[in-house]
């Protein structure tokens, strides 16, 4: 071969051979940053699961021991809610893990596990007996508490796995950068080499701060999570008796929620999560700290410094206003959806040596005493509602097997014709006769049932029972119904409605169903599409409690009512307020304006039925005409008003 062909077959294998490595290094370079962001996202993951485990573990531990504490059902239900979850997360760590934790976790955490659940499992059973003293001590034993440390330590093994996977990706980019350098005869790939592990190196540090702040984070909210939380919580508690300052919790809960999820699903109820989220930031003032505890359950962390007892409680109490006033305002949703839920709020203020346990305890059974006096206020602790909230979860207990039973009876209290006196209609009422209580007042057991998700099962009862009844009654005898503001969210209201009336043989036409204003204040299209299904079943339909805080035309106008409802609280102050009957008058002629029928409702004197006549009031309702009472007392009644009698006596005219 002559020298200038061997000198291009020189070049030419070296521009191949150059070309081959550059190539190479190209292709390790970018082998090394997929493989490093696979494990940084692995890394990642770790630390989401480690905190989501302890988290999850810890609420599950703290259902069961506030299940065995107060007694209390919807423990038991949290606690059936959360377990699952905690099954799939500790299933997916098992996946993650390297075959030497694996092994690890399987004589530790995941036997550990097993063993708390049946434990647990045993003391809820336990507190559903009535047996609270047995279920505290089974989670009070030696056994349970060395079982969850054995526990706690296979969570901590299953955390070391985040550093032994930064630890070998750091050696892994290492050596491939090596690689790179050695037989580096091209500057680029040098340059290459050395960007890529500074760039690695950089992302790792990143990553590791991430994970940080992920397993103390809220994903939804942005908030601080449970876990936060409570190292905030206790931290503040180790400083509190050397520090002379004081220390506030507020548990805050909505008071709605599961109606939104129920009614317009969980995109819809996370959404409206993040509002509320961001409503309680921006109520935020000086040394308070807020976190989102779990589905709707948020907590707020007032840490004052030389503050006393008294002005701890005042600045608590403000706190609690400017959250409850905040939490009553409307939220828009999406596609100009608007809602209302309100919020309750439990607080309790520290003393020197409160746990975390004991204090949330305390702030809870203050938050469920808020739910019980009405909601959408707040109440502080006190001696004394441990027992309170005791007798409170066995009579939800006792509720929810009333509602099995069909035990919810109807009451009928008469609505009168003012001209006439005579009877025209009933609305019916819901009565509970509980074997030791007595007759409950609904005022006690309705809201249970609509916190409960019992209010549909309970009205579908009571609404046949009362049609069945009432389909012996005079033809121009009418049945008004109460829709709670919960089941005018579902849609299967006008099939329940038209099942009853078939099965019942009763007339629709005799059947007036009672809306609330505040049931329509949210999807308004909704309610109207609603309201016209139940409109073609050929029902009547009421606006109840007019004037109370929703008035708005547009809902007579948009909506298909046939008669308004004025409420008993202008009724009653007629005669001694001049304003209130102002109200009343101006009620009645819009009424008679629209076409529509006016019932005045809190009727309990001969004065009052005489001004609501002048007024042309058609029907009243109220104690003058009769109290509540069962069919057959009520069909006593129907008898005596067709005895012949003077009207006038009747009317108060």
């Amino acid at each position: 071969m002559n020298k200038p062909k061997l000198i291009r077959a020189t070049f030419a294998g070296a521009a191949i051979s150059t070309a081959v490595l550059i190539f190479w290094f190209i292709w390790t370079g970018t082998n090394t940053r997929d493989e490093f962001r696979t494990a940084s996202q692995k890394a990642v993951r770790v630390a989401e699961l480690r905190g989501t485990i302890a988290y999850l573990d810890e609420w599950l531990t703290m259902s069961a021991r506030m299940a065995a504490a107060t007694g209390e059902m919807r423990w038991v239900e949290r606690y059936k809610e959360v377990g699952p979850r905690l099954d799939a997360a500790i299933a997916e760590a098992d996946t993650i893990a390297t075959p030497k934790v694996r092994a690890a976790m399987a004589a530790t955490t995941s036997e550990a596990h097993r063993d708390l659940v049946t434990m647990e499992r045993r003391s809820l059973s336990l507190a559903a007996e009535g047996k609270v003293a047995a279920a505290k001590a089974l989670l009070d034993s030696p056994e349970f508490t060395y079982i969850k440390d054995v526990y706690a330590t296979g969570i901590e093994i299953f955390g070391q796995e985040l550093t032994t996977l930064a630890e070998q990706r750091a050696t892994a980019l290492t050596n491939r950068a090596w690689l790179e350098v050695t037989g580096l005869g091209l500057s680029t790939v040098l340059l290459t080499s050395t960007l890529l592990t500074f760039r690695g190196r950089t992302q790792l540090t990143e990553a590791l701060a991430e994970t940080a702040a992920v397993a103390r984070t809220d994903a939804l909210t942005d908030l601080p999570n449970r876990r936060r939380f409570h190292e905030d919580l206790e931290s503040a508690l180790a400083e509190l008796p050397g520090s002379g300052g004081s220390l506030a919790l507020l548990l805050v809960d909505l008071d709605r929620f599961k109606a939104v999820n129920d009614a317009y699903g969980h995109l819809a109820g996370d959404r409206l999560l993040r509002l509320v989220a961001d409503r309680l930031r921006a109520t935020l003032e000086t040394g308070e700290i807020i976190a989102r505890l779990g589905g709707d359950e948020f907590a707020l962390l007032l840490v004052q410094s030389g503050s006393k007892a008294q002005q701890s409680s005042r600045q608590a109490a403000a706190a609690a206003e400017r959250i409850v006033a905040t939490l009553k305002q409307p939220f828009e949703l999406a596609d100009d959806t608007t809602i209302l839920v309100g919020g309750s709020v439990g607080i309790a203020i520290a003393g020197p040596k409160d746990g975390v346990a004991e204090l949330l305890h305390r702030a809870d059974v203050a938050l469920y005493q808020a739910k019980a006096d009405g909601r959408a206020c707040f109440r502080f602790f006190e001696i004394g509602m441990d027992a309170v909230a005791r007798t409170r979860a066995r009579l939800e207990g006792e509720l929810r097997q009333a509602v099995a039973d069909d035990e919810i009876v109807p009451h009928f209290q008469p609505l009168v014709a003012i001209d006439t006196g005579h009877i025209v209609g009933v609305e019916m009422l819901a009565r509970w006769p509980h074997p030791a209580r007595g007759m409950v007042s609904p005022a006690e057991f309705i809201p249970l049932a609509e916190g409960l998700g019992l209010i549909g099962p309970m009205t579908e009862g009571l609404l046949r029972k009362a049609c069945t009844a009432a389909a012996n009654w005079p033809a121009d005898i009418t049945l008004a119904c109460n829709i709670s503001p919960l089941q005018l969210r579902d849609p299967e209201l006008p099939a329940m409605v038209h099942r009853i009336l078939e099965n019942t043989g009763f007339p629709a036409n005799r059947l007036e169903l009672e809306i609330t204003e505040s049931a329509l204040v949210g999807d308004l299209a909704f309610a109207a599409t609603l309201l016209g299904q139940l409109k073609a079943l050929g029902v009547s339909l009421a606006l109840d409690d007019f004037g109370t805080g929703y008035s708005s035309l547009r809902h007579l106008r948009a909506l298909p009512f046939d008669k308004l409802k004025i409420d008993a609280s202008f009724v009653g102050a007629m005669e001694s307020d001049g304003e209130s009957g102002k109200i009343v008058a101006a009620v009645v002629g819009l009424g008679q304006s629209l076409g529509l029928t006016t019932v005045a409702e809190g009727v309990e004197t001969p004065e009052t039925a005489a001004l609501l006549k002048r007024l042309g009031c058609d029907i009243g309702q109220g104690w003058l005409f009769g109290r509540p009472a069962s069919a057959r007392d009520f069909e006593a009644l129907l008898e005596h008003d067709k005895a012949p009698k003077d009207s006038a006596s009747r009317s108060a005219a």
